[in-house]
């Protein structure tokens, strides 16, 4: 039996005609890899969104339409299967059918264009050849320049208008054209035009060549303490692959999901209202009335030791007219800081740890945050809230309630007429994580509703809520 050949590396530089700075990538590739895998490989190596049609070619299709003839061998091109049947276009391949090695036998160069109205044309230049290293990976991001244009930004002459727009802050469409950036590189994209997100690149790479029976959202990580179980990682599980992509690209950027343990000093302001309810409701429980409300005593005392009493209307000693308390009570239920057992309330075993502990309290309260139970719709949209809390891309209520918004729309929720949701659904989407990060003081001042940046506390406990 003949000897088995080695497995061969081709680097290959790949740049995007007709753009200066120039935008490149070098990559190293099995040259074993078919076209179709290259193309997964390019889309995540420029962090194109994979939603339009591609090609590639043996031959530079721009020399084509300029009409400069082809002297040699006949051009090949290749495309995916769908376009393969329904364009039916003569002379076309699958490009599943030909690998990286086989295209590159004459040592190239190839073309790739991606979407066939902006007309993305990248020049794929072959480099090098050689012997893989003992589990050398498939693909492998080595070095790179700029991030790749925006999708749909309508070529290379809409880029440079775009670009030039975004450098000057004083050109009339300055701030339009930001708004539409921030659209066109969706929830967690980055509209740094010098940033390549190299590393985030690399990781999606480890992704797609990882086992089968990895974890999917490529989130989970002992070392930052996110499990399968995470909200986070069930989160990302929903998302489009796009989407989830970025999410992670940003998770990393950012250090969204860095270890971070939470003092006292730190959240004590915030957990005073769920500090004061389980110090009240003790050890020892608390008897509710016949009715099942909170005594009277135990209400009237939360709303003046909570300073909410002075701003109230009332006696505020009824449990079941007195909104505040109503609200924190079913909040702490809700966090299974508490139970009702019998006509008592009760602390949860765990919570007895927290009782004068502000930050293994906080840690409870970020913990059970997003694990509360919601419909699908209310926990997407949370989740999405309490990100943009933990990111710090969010400071106002118009901020949240854009990038919620934006998010859900972008995943296909519709109202009962098919229509798309608007900020009046923002309230219903987030209210069981909206009404506790309220009680924590987001956007409070001396515990009114203020549009004010949420604390810090607050932000750590959306941070830690993610896991």
């Amino acid at each position: 039996m003949p000897a088995r050949r080695p497995r061969r590396i081709l680097r290959l530089r790949v740049s995007i005609v007709g753009i200066e700075p120039e935008i490149w990538r070098t990559i190293d590739v099995d040259e074993n890899l078919t076209l179709g895998q290259l193309h997964t490989v390019l889309q995540i190596a420029f962090n194109w969104f994979d939603s339009h049609l591609h090609r590639f070619s043996d031959e530079d299709p721009w020399a084509r339409s300029n009409g400069i003839p082809r002297i040699g061998r006949k051009s090949r091109m290749w495309v995916d299967a769908w376009s393969l049947d329904e364009a039916e276009i003569e002379g076309e391949e699958d490009e599943a059918g030909t690998t990286v090695g086989e295209a590159m036998q004459q040592d190239g160069p190839l073309w790739y264009v991606y979407d066939l109205g902006d007309n993305w044309l990248h020049r794929i230049e072959l480099i090098d050849r050689d012997a893989a290293r003992v589990d050398e990976p498939l693909a492998t991001l080595i070095v790179g320049e700029r991030r790749a244009p925006f999708e749909d930004s309508g070529g290379c002459t809409g880029y440079a208008e775009i670009a030039d727009i975004l450098a000057d802050p004083s050109h009339p469409e300055h701030r339009s054209t930001k708004a539409w950036v921030a659209t066109a590189v969706g929830p967690w994209g980055s509209d740094d035009l010098e940033d390549p997100d190299l590393d985030g690149a690399r990781g999606e790479l480890a992704l797609l060549f990882a086992p089968a029976d990895s974890d999917p959202s490529g989130l989970a990580d002992a070392a930052t303490g996110v499990t399968p179980d995470s909200p986070i990682v069930r989160f990302a599980a929903g998302l489009t692959e796009p989407l989830r992509s970025n999410l992670r690209r940003h998770a990393r950027r950012v250090g969204l999901l860095a270890p971070r343990q939470l003092s006292d000093a730190e959240v004590t302001d915030a957990v005073t209202p769920f500090a004061w309810l389980i110090g009240r409701v003790g050890v020892e429980g608390m008897t509710l009335t016949k009715a099942g409300w909170m005594p009277p005593a135990a209400v009237l005392e939360g709303m003046t030791t909570l300073g909410w009493r002075d701003d109230w209307i009332g006696e505020a000693n009824r449990e079941d007219l007195t909104y505040p308390m109503r609200e924190l009570r079913a909040s702490a239920e809700r966090l299974r800081l508490i139970r009702k057992v019998n006509g008592r309330l009760e602390l949860v075993s765990r919570t007895r740890a927290a009782i004068d502990k502000a930050g293994v309290l906080a840690e409870q309260i970020g913990r059970m945050l997003l694990r509360q139970r919601m419909t699908d719709s209310q926990r997407v949209a949370s989740t999405a809230l309490v990100i943009g809390l933990a990111d710090e891309s969010i400071s106002s209520r118009r901020d949240a309630e854009r990038q919620v918004l934006d998010l859900v729309n972008e995943l296909g929720y519709v109202d009962a007429q098919g229509r798309e949701l608007d900020q009046r659904w923002f309230r219903s989407l987030t209210e069981p994580v909206l009404e506790v990060l309220e009680q924590l003081g987001l956007w409070r001042l001396d515990g009114r509703r203020r549009d004010i940046p949420p604390t810090d506390a607050v932000r750590a406990i959306a941070h830690l809520a993610l896991k």
